[in-house]
């Protein structure tokens, strides 16, 4: 998408805030500075005796008045650009954020966290600065072409000979668009290689110490660091240099006016109020080639940035980043929309579900299934079988290539919104957990009911644990859970899961990080609750496995076997052999003396 329609885009989706920006340039600009040229004028010419229709203290009172308005023209309208760069800015970072969640599934993050959070941060700043760029320029514009009509009514010659400098200083700023763009590129770059190492860095100091990698790290993070200075300054350096340049060239334009100007008057055709507006009005247009350029420094800027927000989110359209939506900001933003109604499960029924990984032929091909209520079902196979995709496809974090699910016989359209509580509960492999109280994570701003908080703590076998942190559910776990074991986060996404009574229970390999006890612990619990909790579980442990219903054999993608342990255990060597590794004591190497 070329770097204007995006500007035009964001235009349409705030057209009063923009109006009332571009209406504030018009009047400071324009409305203003072409009465304070011709009053300036009066005022000359009627000290110099000249004929002016004033006197020179009318003169000077109109100045006064002009100056007046023009100080309270701010403070009356109430500036509306910070308001016209927030819309645009919250919009921007909404929809990316928006298609990050849609698309993580897919392909994840395509650049590293820090990264990510760099583009999320300061790329929609930098587009929407460029609203304020348009409206200035509109303002100086409609100067320009004022201010030109007056003087060429004075002085056709002068004029001419005036604006000739301003219009080389464009077209040379338009020819170093690509330049422009290019240092931009370079500097967004290496600012995102040093926050994205950053990121991972801070995430994997521990793997960093433990490798005796500091003095590595520390000088490759310089080297980062000296990367994006010597690149912000070569970005910064040109941008100064093009708009030192765009500023001082009107100068020349300054030297012509006084020598023709001293010409003129000499001859009796020109005043020295027409020296005056000149004057005047040359102080206004000094701007006029640097707005132009600044325009178009953000439209290449415009340009980089819309590209890097576009790279991490690949699967997203171009027009979804400025798809319009509600952005609230002032006064209270509505309730987010209300859960999906609680709807009992009596049968769930998955039929010919199919997802491809984009890039390559991995991902599930017709897979079909029915759960029943109450029953246990067991997804099993070797790594990369495609249970957790499985998954994904089931809950809408994947999306569907075919297939269909049916929820007690109705069609389920869009599994995303519909998988969800009361109705559904997801426990992933490898859960996440925020820097914040236990109990915080495990509620997850839903209200606190005691009892059901109790019940799901017990279910997850967690009060143990409880006991041996000092603060029970109030104590803080750190980023994503560090304070606590691999076994306690898991467990702690159970409790988060259990406390939720969903109809519908899914766990993908939930046992990975427990003990045998603590995992058959777990189970007995689980069933504990009676037969009215529908689960779906991704594992490969004995325990789960000879409590199934009915168990769910995976290989390269597809559902090879269905049916109970002990029949697939005689009918499937695929089985036999994955019963056989579970059942076998883990090997112990020693070395020799």
């Amino acid at each position: 998408m070329r770097p204007m329609m995006v500007l035009l885009r964001l235009v349409r989706f705030c057209p009063g805030y923009f109006a009332a920006n571009t209406f504030f340039a018009i009047l400071v600009y324009f409305l203003l500075a072409i009465p304070l040229g011709l009053t300036t004028r009066a005022f000359f010419d009627a000290l110099s005796g000249e004929s002016a229709g004033l006197v020179a203290w009318s003169a000077i009172g109109l100045l006064v008045a002009v100056q007046l308005v023009e100080v309270l023209a701010g403070p009356a309208l109430g500036n509306p650009w910070s308001p016209l760069q927030q819309k645009g800015q919250v919009l921007l970072q909404r929809n990316l954020f928006a298609g990050l969640l849609r698309g993580y599934g897919r392909h994840g993050l395509s650049e590293p966290v820090g990264e990510t959070i760099s583009r999320f941060r300061d790329d929609p700043e930098s587009i929407t600065d460029t609203l304020d760029a348009l409206s200035d320029l509109i303002g100086r514009s409609f100067f320009a072409i004022g201010a030109a009509i007056v003087m060429w009514q004075i002085n056709p010659t002068i004029t001419a000979a005036l604006f000739v400098p301003l219009l080389l200083s464009s077209f040379l700023t338009e020819a170093l668009g690509n330049t422009i763009m290019a240092y931009r590129a370079a500097s967004h770059a290496a600012t995102g290689r040093v926050t994205g190492f950053i990121g991972e860095l801070v995430g994997a100091q521990l793997a960093v110490k433990i490798a005796g990698a500091t003095r590595p790290a520390v000088a490759r993070l310089t080297k980062l660091g000296e990367l994006r200075r010597k690149a912000a300054v070569r970005d910064s350096v040109f941008e100064e240099t093009l708009n030192s340049f765009n500023l001082n060239v009107v100068h020349v334009g300054t030297g012509i006016v006084l020598l023709l100007g001293a010409r003129g008057i000499s001859e009796g055709t020109f005043t020295v109020g027409d020296l005056a507006l000149f004057i005047v009005y040359l102080d206004q247009l000094t701007w006029y080639p640097a707005e132009v350029g600044r325009l178009i420094s953000d439209l290449k800027r415009i340009e980089v940035s819309f590209g890097r927000m576009r790279a991490i989110v690949p699967g997203e359209p171009p027009a979804a980043l400025l798809a319009p939506v509600p952005v609230y900001l002032r006064g209270t933003p509505p309730e987010p929309p209300p859960p999906p109604p609680r709807e009992r499960l009596e049968r769930l029924e998955v039929l010919h579900l199919t997802h491809a990984h984009p890039g390559n032929t991995r991902g599930i091909i017709d897979v079909s299934f029915a759960l029943e209520r109450g029953s246990f079902t067991v997804i099993t196979g070797r790594i990369g079988a495609g249970k957790s995709t499985l998954l994904h496809v089931l809950l809408g974090l994947l999306p569907r290539d075919a297939g269909e699910i049916r929820w007690n016989g109705r069609a389920v359209d869009d599994p995303a919104s519909s998988f969800v509580p009361p109705r559904s509960a997801y426990t992933p492999q490898v859960p996440r957990l925020f820097s914040e109280t236990l109990r915080e994570n495990l509620l997850l701003g839903r209200p606190e009911d005691p009892r059901a908080l109790d019940a799901a703590v017990h279910a997850a076998v967690l009060e143990p644990d409880l006991a041996a942190l000092r603060g029970g559910l109030d104590t803080l776990i750190g980023p994503r859970g560090v304070k606590l074991s691999g076994g306690q986060v898991q467990r702690s996404a159970a409790a988060r899961m259990f406390v939720r009574d969903a109809e519908l229970l899914v766990f993908d390999d939930l046992s990975s990080a427990l003990d045998t006890e603590t995992e058959a612990e777990l189970w007995r619990r689980l069933f504990a609750r009676g037969t009215e909790t529908t689960c779906l579980v991704v594992s490969h442990r004995p325990v789960a496995l000879r409590r199934a219903d009915q168990v769910l054999l995976m290989d390269t993608g597809r559902l090879v076997a269905r049916g109970s342990l002990d029949e697939l255990l005689a009918s499937s060597a695929e089985m036999q052999r994955l019963w056989r590794d579970e059942q076998r004591p883990p090997e112990v190497t020693t070395r020799e003396p």
